[in-house]
Parts: C-alpha cells; sequence; structure tokens
C-alpha cells in the first residue's frame, strides 16, 4: 500500500510537470525582440514613452544608469507580456514575461510627485500598452489597381523606421517609402510581390495591376442624315457609336447611365455629353463622361428607285438563302421583308449588307423592323410604323461597312408560326460601286453575348457593328428578280358636298417589276401619297370626313399626316377607321394630303373613303 501512494503521488508530480510545460509555452508568442531605448533617464518601449527616472539608488546608479539597465532587462524578457505591480514592504516592483523589472520606492514616487503605487501602477499600464504595439502592420497585404495610377498603403509599427521595400517586377510596380505607409506606382498591367523588409521581420503584399475598363473621357463621332435628324434617331445612333467606337477592353460591358438627345439640323453639329459606366472581368471599372459628336452631314432627300420585295417565299420550311441584291451608287432602294416560319424547328433570320471589296462603303440607313409575332399583320403594322416615322424626314443614320466585312441590317430568332417584318430604306452613299444585301434563313446555332442582345433589336448594327466576312456571309445565293421600279404612287380626287362618295383603291394596281414579267399584287411597301380637293359650295357648313376600310380582309393601315403618324388598330375585314373629320363652311375649300403604304401581312386592296360626317355610322373607329 506504502508503494502504491508513492507511485501515484509521483504520477500526479509527472502529470502536474507536464501542464506546466503545456501552460508555459502557451504563454510564449512567437517573439518578436523588445524595441527598448533609454534617451538618458526616459525609457521607451515600442516607439512609447514608459517611463523617466528621477532618483539614484542607495547603492549609487544614476538615474541614467538605472535606465540602461532597464532597457537591457526588458529585452531579455522571455517573452512580452504579464505585466503585473506586486508590493514589497514599502515599495512596488513592476513584473513583466514573469520577471521583475522595476521596482519603485517612495523617494521615486516623491521625485515624480506620486505616491509609489500610483507611479507603479501608471509605468506598468504604459509598458503593457507597448507590448501590443505592432513591430510593423501594413493595412492589407493584398491590393488590386488600376494602371496607371499610384496608391499609398497605411503601414504602422515600431520597426517602420528601418524597414526597406523592394518589387520582384519593378516594370509592373515601383515602391516607394513615406511617413505614412508604402506608395505603389502602378506602371502596367500583370502582379508584382512588394516585400517590406525590417533587419528582425517582413512583410509581403501581392499587388495586382489590372488596365481600366476604358479611358474617359473619349470623344466619338457619328454622321447621320435627315430634314431634321430626329431626336429618337439621334439617341439610337449616341448608343450604337459608344457600343461600336468607344475604346475599351475585350469582354466588356458599357451601360449608358444619362444622355439627353434632340433633333440636329440638316448640315448642322451637335455634341452630347453622355455619361457611361464600363466594366469587365480583368478590369478597373470606368465611369466618366464620353461626348458624342453627331454630324447631319446634309444628304439630299432622293426618291426611292427601287422597292426590294423580299417574301418569296413568304413561309420558310428550310434553311436557305431566302433574297439577294446589289445596292447600288445612287440608286436609293426600299426594303420590304416579311417571312413566317412553319417549319417544326426555330430558325435565325438574318438582313445584312456585305461589302467584299476593299473600300469601306458609307451606307444611308432608315430602319423599320419588329420583333417576332405570331400575328403577322401587327408585325408588319410595327415595323412599317418605325419606318414610317423615319422617312417622313429622311432621318437616318450613316453607317461604314469597312472593306470585307458585312453589317447586320436584321437578325431574328423565329419560333414555330412566328413572323419576322421589315421595311427600311438603304442607300449607297459612297464607296464601292455596289453592296450585297442578302437575307438568309438558318438552324440555330450558338451566339456570342453581344449577338444575343442584337437578335433582341430592331437595330441590330448599333449593338454588333460591322463584322469581318465569314463563311456564311459569301454562301451560296441567287439574285431575286423581285426588283420594282419607282415604289411610289400618286392619287388626286376632288369633291364637292352634296355629289357622291368618293372612293380611293389602295393596292388594287399593281406595279411592274423590272423585267416587266412580275407584278406587285396589293403593292405592299408602295407609298401613296393622296391629295383631296374637298369644297361646299352650298349654304349651310357641312361635316366631312375621310374613312379607312379594310375591305380585303383583316389588317392594320398607317398615314403620315399634318407632320405625324397615325397608326389604326388592328381590323377585322370590312371595318373602318376615321382618319380625319373637318367642317367646311359655306364656300370653303380645303386641302387634304396625307400618306400611307400597304402593310405587309395584311390584306390588300383597301378603301379610302371621303363622305359626310356619319354621326352614328357601324364599326367606325377613330376620330376627328
Amino acid at each position: 500500500m506504502g508503494e502504491q501512494r508513492v507511485w501515484r503521488a509521483r504520477g500526479w508530480v509527472c502529470l502536474l510537470i507536464i501542464w506546466w510545460s503545456v501552460f508555459a509555452s502557451a504563454r510564449i508568442p512567437a517573439q518578436v525582440p523588445i524595441d527598448a531605448v533609454a534617451d538618458g533617464a526616459t525609457v521607451s518601449v515600442n516607439g512609447l514613452v514608459i517611463c523617466t527616472l528621477r532618483t539614484s539608488t542607495t547603492d549609487g546608479l544614476s538615474p541614467e544608469t538605472r535606465a540602461q539597465i532597464l532597457v537591457e532587462t526588458l529585452v531579455a524578457l522571455p517573452y512580452a507580456g504579464d505585466v503585473k505591480v506586486r508590493k514589497a514592504d514599502n515599495t512596488f516592483a513592476i513584473f513583466a514575461g514573469g520577471e521583475r523589472v522595476l521596482t519603485v520606492t517612495a523617494t521615486e514616487a516623491k521625485a515624480n510627485r506620486s505616491s509609489a503605487q500610483s507611479l507603479a501602477n501608471l509605468w506598468a499600464g504604459r509598458l503593457k500598452k507597448s507590448f501590443s504595439v505592432p513591430a510593423l502592420s501594413i493595412a492589407t497585404d493584398t491590393v488590386r489597381m488600376p494602371s496607371p495610377s499610384n496608391r499609398t498603403i497605411p503601414a504602422k509599427g515600431y520597426l517602420w523606421k528601418t524597414a526597406t521595400v523592394s518589387s520582384d517586377n519593378a516594370e509592373v510596380v515601383t515602391p516607394f517609402l513615406t511617413e505614412s505607409g508604402v506608395k505603389l506606382a502602378a506602371n502596367r498591367p500583370g502582379t508584382a510581390i512588394v516585400t517590406v523588409s525590417t533587419p528582425r521581420l517582413s512583410q509581403a503584399i501581392r499587388v495586382t495591376v489590372q488596365p481600366y475598363a476604358a479611358t474617359l473621357p473619349q470623344t466619338l463621332s457619328v454622321a447621320v442624315a435627315g430634314s431634321p435628324t430626329m431626336a429618337s434617331t439621334v439617341g439610337s445612333v449616341i448608343d450604337a457609336a459608344i457600343q461600336n467606337q468607344l475604346q475599351r477592353v475585350p469582354n466588356s460591358q458599357v451601360r449608358i447611365l444619362s444622355k439627353a438627345e434632340t433633333i440636329v439640323p440638316e448640315a448642322q453639329s451637335r455634341s452630347f455629353p453622355v455619361r457611361v459606366r464600363v466594366w469587365a472581368e480583368d478590369a478597373i471599372q470606368s465611369e466618366g463622361v464620353v461626348n458624342v459628336i453627331v454630324r447631319n452631314i446634309g444628304v439630299a432627300f432622293r426618291r426611292d428607285k427601287e422597292l426590294w420585295y423580299c417574301n418569296e417565299p413568304e413561309n420558310i420550311t428550310s434553311p436557305g438563302n431566302l433574297f439577294a441584291a446589289a445596292l447600288r451608287a445612287d440608286t436609293p432602294v426600299r426594303m420590304l421583308y416579311h417571312h413566317i416560319n412553319t417549319a417544326t424547328f426555330a430558325m435565325y433570320v438574318r438582313v445584312q449588307a456585305v461589302n467584299e471589296s476593299d473600300q469601306p462603303a458609307r451606307v444611308l440607313l432608315i430602319p423599320g423592323d419588329s420583333e417576332p409575332d405570331k400575328n403577322p399583320v401587327r408585325a408588319g403594322l410595327k415595323a412599317a410604323d418605325q419606318y414610317l416615322r423615319a422617312w417622313a424626314s429622311g432621318s437616318g443614320e450613316i453607317v461604314t461597312i469597312p472593306p470585307r466585312s458585312s453589317l447586320p441590317i436584321s437578325f431574328r430568332r423565329l419560333g414555330t408560326n412566328e413572323t419576322m417584318s421589315g421595311l427600311c430604306g438603304l442607300r449607297l452613299i459612297d464607296g464601292p460601286p455596289s453592296v450585297l444585301v442578302r437575307t438568309d434563313a438558318w438552324p440555330p446555332f450558338n451566339l456570342e453575348r453581344r449577338w444575343q442582345d442584337a437578335i433582341a433589336s430592331t437595330t441590330p448594327w448599333r449593338l454588333v457593328g460591322a463584322n469581318p466576312i465569314n463563311d456564311l456571309d459569301l454562301s451560296n445565293y441567287q439574285f431575286s428578280d423581285l426588283i420594282f421600279p419607282d415604289p411610289q404612287k400618286s392619287l388626286a380626287v376632288e369633291y364637292r358636298v352634296g355629289e357622291s362618295w368618293k372612293f380611293l383603291r389602295i393596292g388594287e394596281r399593281p406595279i411592274a417589276g423590272a423585267d416587266a414579267k412580275r407584278v406587285l399584287s396589293g403593292n405592299f411597301g408602295v407609298t401613296y401619297a393622296i391629295k383631296a380637293m374637298v369644297s361646299n359650295p352650298t349654304q349651310e357648313p357641312a361635316d366631312l370626313e375621310v374613312v379607312f376600310e379594310a375591305s380585303a380582309g383583316y389588317s392594320g393601315a398607317l398615314f403620315y399626316m399634318n407632320g405625324a403618324v397615325m397608326q389604326t388598330p388592328l381590323l377585322q375585314p370590312k371595318a373602318e377607321f376615321r382618319i380625319e373629320r373637318f367642317r367646311l363652311g359655306p364656300g370653303e375649300e380645303r386641302k387634304v394630303e396625307f400618306v400611307t403604304v400597304p402593310l405587309s401581312g395584311s390584306s390588300y386592296p383597301a378603301q379610302i373613303t371621303i363622305r359626310p360626317f356619319q354621326e352614328l355610322s357601324s364599326g367606325v373607329l377613330g376620330g376627328g
């Protein structure tokens, strides 16, 4: 039993020794030597003043000698911590790191105008605070910055005054030391490790230098035409300039934050400040102003010499070329395209201008395009509405197609039974003798991100610009014979109050093709300029109306009258829409003028009637 008690006691002693070893090691952190210095009788630790000794010891040690001994004691401490004050007779001792470092006597306290306990507590508190001061502290060890730029990383620590700095790639980053930190000068994109070194320790900063997504401000320039160019056209070409001309890093995205748009008179220029934000995955976001100069080059208005009828086949059942024609210099063209996908799978349909020459081509483009719609009448109405508003003032944009490049005029994804429709103006201003315009249907394929946005736009060239010619652009095609010269008609009529109603038929007499073999039934895409002289020879005032009738079937219609475009709702067969209502006084005459165009998808011929106002006429919509 005695031996068992002895061995049990020895076991507890071993466990106690092990526990103390673990505890002791845990309380000794990775040591950075204490920076203690004496300036005369004043002792500083890690840059903080701890105490000033004012008395000598009984054995003759001066305050200055005592200060030096304190410094040596502090430097030799096993670890910086565990600061305590303990009373010993009439003195108070300061312990740190388990060692007695300084004794405060009543004489020393009196010299410092304090009590021994208060003075010991004061100096111990300062010493404890000094131990928490970092030897070297850099605000961050990872930095991302643009090129070129400068940035200062804050730094501190009692070893900072002894620091030096270097870069492993000075071509990317050049570092400098300042009183407040490390100044980094970014020279070019790349990565570098900047090292801050002291005689006792070092710290690294990983620097990644990236370009700005765009350097702002920039100035861009675009050309337009029109008398004047409409504000909506101006806004659109500003968008296009920023998407296609802005100098920025590859694969970046740009967002327009604010802009203003106004008309631009013929042969004049306007500068529009546009605030943008540009960003990319491997670049620094940019935000600033792009100045876009819009020049109305004053291209004289010219009547369209040809109508290109891209509608055979109207129903697309398989991929292939649908239309091709040569856009020749000084031959303004109005192009109509209207197709329905009747295949069992989706298809892409693209209308594009292809410049196969070695010189740039400048083309005046007046857009009119509709998003795909399962209602062919609605698709045709939307496309023509966009076109007619711009056509009225010749408002269009001048696009440049570089050599060996193509430009998308329309690009749509058609689901089964969806219709794409367009009516646009094209004119080759200068460049090669001709530019190929073609329409093709393709099975779906993977699209780049920028084309995904373009496929949802009525003006895809504004998003993707011109692109180098590829194999699809040069695939087999056949020139179309659906070319119709002089696609405009004029109709004149006189109506006197009291006489029989006057009827005008729209789309009844087809125009002939360039080959004199084809005719255009319904005259879709042909503009009709209508002039009516109405008079009231009676002695009483008379109320009159001008009415459109969907006489051939389900239709929509557009009218340009009194400087504005008027759109009918979708009309059932035989339904009517009142274009204008007016009153003529006795003996009064009035000239009524307007323009209309048979629309793709609608049923023509249609009828316009001039007659007395029908107060209770059934099915009449509109007003005036």
